[in-house]
């Protein structure tokens, strides 16, 4: 009788490895007012949470308050929830509202400049923000 060992050796380690991971994770629950908000610069408040693979981030911005141009490895999903503003994605310039959604690639150079009062821009990033996290993003300092 010819024993398989290797194959059952693989499929341990897979399930240890795949157990090991799950239990890593944790469930996390949010009320977002009561995140601290960081002011990164004038007219712009922003609260952040991250996971294992993603961050997502809710500026509150005054009007023409403006985010640099810069880029990042994460794919970003901006969605305006309050007010609008208008962004500059590559050589592309638009204006996002309410209730709209924009995805931008990893490493595109983007900006965003608030049209109104008040306005909120939920993004999600994939993956997660390791420069928000780590406290080394600079682009604000700009």
């Amino acid at each position: 009788m010819k024993k398989n060992i290797p194959s059952m050796v693989f499929v341990l380690s897979i399930t240890f490895t795949f157990t090991q991971s799950a239990l890593a994770q944790q469930l996390n629950h949010y009320v977002i007012d009561k995140i601290p908000a960081k002011e990164m610069t004038k007219g712009i408040m922003l609260r952040t949470a991250s996971g294992v693979n993603g961050t997502f981030g809710q500026f509150t911005m005054k009007k023409d308050a403006f985010v640099p141009m810069h880029s990042h490895e994460n794919e970003q999903y901006s969605f305006i929830l309050k007010g609008s503003v208008q962004a500059t994605i590559g050589d592309t310039v638009m204006i996002i509202r309410a209730g709209e959604v924009v995805v931008i690639p990893p490493n595109v150079p983007h900006s965003f400049k608030s049209l109104a009062d008040g306005t909120i821009d939920l993004d999600f990033f994939a993956p997660r923000r390791e420069d928000w996290i780590n406290g080394t993003a600079d682009y604000f300092k700009k």
